[in-house]
């Protein structure tokens, strides 16, 4: 039985990392055809193309790993069938399940890693990726993003921030007013002062004022020459980028998780977030749910045609993937105006299919 795994799991890695290969390939000339206009445009360096396409890399994996490992079980377990290898593991008394259990294994061992991988290595080329092509190929100032004027920006502990002007590369805002509100949205504080100076873990506020309220009615009042404020808000997070749906991998997981606590903390709506935060379990662990498919398909529709073996696997490959990403689509779509739950709008294609490739799986022929 070793010996039999571990010709299967041979197989099955080497067409998932050759087909992989193929998939990511395929969308960076796809890639680099979109920013061919960008590229003539600020005419950088091939250098610093090669870099750019480079960091992307990682990304594209991530997101072509599910349906690489799909259609490299399609293909290796076509190629057993073509051959008379299954007739012949059956013949030798090995069930349809331990033919198919070291290959399911192998895809929550890759669901597992991908979370991994996406928390680490993704989140940190997909930034330079953005930071190559923001900064360098179409030579946007960091100061273009680090320098804000009337900037307005939910804090920690129920703070909402208005600042005239802000420096995050010195740490110093300039003009600022800050409420602090309850979960009802009544204003409790509201802080005012000519000027902020990040220094270490507070800021250092000056020539200001703080009023209180009860009930919205200003109770008291106190002005200040300095005032220290001790809060979780450091420059970092007053810098704000534009980020594309399709970015939510490259977001790393406590960013998220400290935007929901910031936005749960003020009473505001985190379903955005929330649903978010899922996705990045719930898609890595796509790999394995399709596995269930890949595993079943070749057993059910078989032809001793090499060629149509490997048509017939892509087409389903592509057919899978378009309902598949359709169905996530919908799920986030329907959590983010919280129509479904957080956790069942990001896992609402993975229930679908898992229960679509347990049918398909029982109606194998043992």
């Amino acid at each position: 039985m070793k010996i039999i795994y571990k010709y299967i799991l041979k197989e099955i890695i080497k067409f998932y990392f050759i087909i992989l290969s193929g998939i990511v390939i395929f969308i960076l000339i796809s890639t680099f055809l979109d920013e061919i206009p960008t590229i003539i445009r600020h005419k950088p360096s091939i250098l610093i193309i090669f870099n750019y396409f480079l960091y992307k890399i990682p990304f594209l994996i991530a997101e072509a790993t599910p349906f690489a490992m799909l259609l490299s079980i399609l293909f290796v377990f076509s190629q057993f069938n073509r051959f008379n290898e299954l007739t012949a593991m059956k013949t030798l008394g090995i069930s349809f399940y331990n033919i198919i259990k070291p290959v399911l294994l192998l895809s929550v061992l890759i669901s597992f890693l991908s979370i991994i991988f996406n928390e680490t290595f993704v989140s940190y080329t997909a930034e330079k990726a953005n930071f190559i092509k923001e900064n360098i190929i179409e030579k946007k100032s960091e100061a273009t993003w680090k320098i804000k004027s009337h900037l307005a920006k939910l804090g920690t502990e129920g703070r909402v921030f208005y600042i005239k002007y802000f420096d995050g590369m010195l740490g110093i805002m300039k003009s600022i007013c800050i409420i602090k509100i309850d979960k009802d949205f009544n204003i409790i504080e509201r802080l005012d002062a000519k000027e902020a100076v990040w220094n270490k873990d507070r800021w250092v506020l000056k020539q200001g004022v703080i009023r209180n309220f009860l009930n919205n009615q200003e109770v008291s009042k106190s002005e200040f020459d300095s005032y220290e404020l001790f809060i979780r808000d450091t420059p970092d997070d007053f810098i704000i980028r534009k980020r594309s749906p399709e970015d939510t991998l490259t977001i790393n997981i406590f960013r998220l998780l400290k935007l929901i606590q910031i936005l749960k903390e003020s009473g505001f709506k985190y379903s955005e977030e929330l649903v978010n935060f899922h996705i990045k379990f719930a898609f890595p662990f796509a790999t394995f749910i399709l596995s269930l498919l890949g595993v079943s398909i070749p057993f059910i529709f078989s032809t001793q045609k090499s060629i149509l073996n490997a048509a017939l696997g892509f087409i389903f490959t592509v057919v899978t993937s378009f309902f598949y990403m359709g169905f996530m689509t919908i799920g986030l779509s329907l959590g983010k105006i919280s129509t479904f739950p957080p956790f069942l709008a990001a896992w609402l294609a993975n229930i679908i299919f898992i229960f679509f490739g347990f049918f398909v799986l029982f109606k194998v022929r043992k």
